[in-house]
């Protein structure tokens, strides 16, 4: 078997890895409301599997015998490749979760008919606030203190702020702009 074959074997095995695991999490959570967001779980068993597929590329490229270059350039292809697929999975699985489009697809479903009125308001200003609020509490990005919200990680403020910063160079708008001033690393209320 040729190495490259190997290679890209590995690289399909490893998305399997992926979504079995990701599939045997989800079934034996609890269901309550303290769980996780399935994002988070989702990118963690995406980051996860790095380590275990780290080890079979060591093994594919001892096995046949590449030099150290060759093997070095081999093991960060294979796993570029893979980050590179876990991260388009991770954003796909994001939208399905998140698109509102499903999300009322997926709610007439479950009660088979539903009026107007009932999916607005499942979809109100409000609802949808809270659900983004929960969210972030959930993934840890934010906590309530005192009746008032603070950043409890940097991590998606940076991001946003670094997504903010492409958008003005790329000139998206006033909107970008505007919050990219409002948006500085000192005026941040993180503890």
């Amino acid at each position: 078997m040729s190495i490259h074959f190997k290679v890209i074997l590995l690289i399909i095995c490893s998305q399997i890895f992926l979504w079995l695991m990701q599939l045997a999490i989800f079934r034996t959570l609890p269901k309550n409301k303290s769980d996780p967001s399935p994002l988070l779980i989702a990118v963690k068993c995406a980051l996860f599997v790095n380590i275990p597929l780290l080890l079979a590329s060591w093994v594919v490229v001892v096995s046949d015998q590449l030099d150290p270059y060759d093997a070095a350039w081999t093991i960060a292809y294979i796993l570029l490749t893979y980050n590179g697929l876990a991260y388009t999975y991770c954003h796909i699985f994001n939208m399905s979760e998140t698109s509102r489009r499903i999300r009322i697809l997926y709610e007439l479903s479950l009660a088979g008919r539903l009026r107007y009125e009932e999916l607005a308001d499942t979809y109100s200003d409000k609802n949808i606030f809270d659900a983004r609020i929960e969210r972030l509490v959930t993934m840890r990005q934010i906590e309530e203190s005192t009746g008032r919200f603070v950043l409890k990680s940097r991590f998606l403020y940076v991001v946003g702020v670094i997504v903010l910063g492409w958008g003005s160079l790329l000139k998206y708008g006033a909107i970008g702009k505007e919050m990219l001033d409002r948006c500085t690393l000192e005026e941040s209320t993180y503890r």
